[in-house]
């Protein structure tokens, strides 16, 4: 609901953000974060996402004037957040067997999915038909998640030799349960954000991409 010029009101109250404001660019990026990830990029409304964001519409226009900018911030973003991880990951265990990193790494891989399960449903959405912004998410963030998961797991793992085939099957085990967290709530009465699950979810992937030789590495959720 709009109130007074450069305000927006939510839930009774007035939320206003200056133009130039870093709490409203970060607002804004998880609104969009949450539409892109539910409506995909045609379905996603630049109004909606201020509104939700409660934001002026030209205040968003600031830092993001096409929706195109806008999910690109929200998927470099992410993707930067899970290369990040990794980098300390390995980092912490610099000089350990490669076997033992690439657990790590997709135990890791398994906690980012818990806690940002949109962007596995964004790329569900871009997945699906090979447009310029599939082109340039291959080209700028893809293929190094590809590098970073499925061919350092298969220079572990004795049981899949495929790395294409290996990285997918890492996404799907690592994600779906969180990316139809409703469903699996449904099925199994849990919450699949819980502690105890993401640590399960971790168990089972590792156990089913590098069976049992050796122990689970600390979880990192």
């Amino acid at each position: 609901m709009v109130g007074a010029p450069g305000h927006v009101m939510a839930m009774g109250k007035i939320k206003s953000a200056r133009p130039g404001s870093d709490e409203g660019k970060r607002r804004i990026l998880l609104a969009a974060r949450t539409a892109f990830a539910t409506h995909g990029f045609e379905g996603a409304s630049l109004r909606a996402i201020s509104a939700s964001a409660g934001v002026l519409h030209t205040a968003m226009l600031y830092h993001f004037p096409s929706k195109d900018t806008l999910w690109r911030a929200v998927m470099a973003e992410m993707f930067e957040a899970v290369e990040a991880r990794f980098a300390a990951v390995t980092l912490e265990l610099a000089g350990e067997p490669p076997p033992k990193l690439a657990r790590a790494l997709v135990r890791e891989f398994v906690a980012f999915c818990a806690s940002c399960p949109e962007l596995h449903r964004i790329m569900t959405f871009e997945g699906c038909s090979d447009s310029e912004r599939l082109s340039w998410l291959v080209d700028n963030y893809s293929r190094r998640l590809f590098d970073s998961v499925a061919i350092m797991a298969a220079v572990a793992s004795p049981l899949i030799a495929d790395p294409i085939r290996l990285y997918y099957a890492v996404i799907g085990l690592s994600a779906s349960a969180f990316t139809l967290a409703p469903e699996y709530r449904r099925l199994s009465g849990r919450d699949p954000f819980a502690a105890d699950e993401v640590a399960a979810t971790a168990d089972l992937v590792e156990k089913l991409v590098f069976g049992r030789e050796l122990n689970a590495p600390p979880n990192r959720v």
